[in-house]
């Protein structure tokens, strides 16, 4: 079972940051996986929320440029996603999940598209996301990238992605969620020649629930979880 190291390896350093994938390699992690989405001046970070906490004020990451962003006084660095592309190595599954709340994305795939050409990875790369208007378009872009189709039970899920979704978006990759997975939609996944993933599995409960259902690969804080 394949090990992706969510956000890095939170478990031992900041999310989404270069050290937390730096670390989550040097752990040999199966691969990577970050969030990516736009500033207000259309510069993709990695960084998983809409908004950050500053100076105890709540601020939307789409309504601040980058250079805003990087003046501001925080814990952590936030990295440009060409940042985290320098550093992905092309033998190791890169999964970038988009972040977006809006309908229409297409300057925000076309430029996650170009950074992708530019440093020649192709094979390795999986892009997901909860919003399904994100990979229709990705799709009508380019069928270089596999995709995979998050999806949970969960009502907190702004983007609810039904399992029927595959019909339209034939994904490679079904990325489920841990806490509703069962072997009814495993069998169903695999039948439908999709590979299975699970998020987030932080437990020795949840890793048993993963190798229940076969899973094929899993995301987890830990990147040493297997051992």
């Amino acid at each position: 079972m394949l090990v992706i190291g969510h956000r890095g390896a939170p478990s031992l350093e900041q999310e989404n940051t270069i050290p937390s994938f730096q670390i989550a390699l040097d752990h040999n992690v199966d691969g990577l996986e970050f969030d990516v989405q736009h500033t207000k001046d259309y510069q993709l970070i990695v960084y998983h929320d809409f908004h950050v906490s500053y100076n105890n004020q709540t601020i939307n990451i789409s309504d601040v440029n980058l250079k805003d962003l990087h003046s501001m006084n925080l814990s952590y660095a936030i990295p440009t996603f060409e940042e985290v592309i320098q550093i992905c190595p092309k033998d190791k599954i890169i999964n970038i999940e988009i972040k977006s709340k809006n309908i229409y994305h297409d300057k925000l795939i076309t430029h996650i598209i170009e950074i992708l050409i530019k440093y020649n990875l192709n094979d390795n790369i999986i892009i997901s996301s909860f919003n399904p208007f994100v990979l229709l378009a990705l799709k009508k872009q380019t069928h270089k990238f596999k995709i995979g189709v998050l999806w949970s039970k969960s009502i907190l899920e702004k983007w609810y992605v039904t399992q029927y979704s595959y019909k339209f978006l034939m994904p490679y990759f079904f990325h489920a969620d841990i806490e509703y997975i069962d072997k009814q939609i495993s069998n169903w996944v695999h039948s439908k020649g999709m590979k299975l993933f699970l998020y987030t599995v932080n437990n020795k409960q949840q890793l048993k629930i993963a190798y229940d259902v076969k899973a094929d690969g899993i995301f987890s804080d830990y990147p040493n979880i297997l051992e």
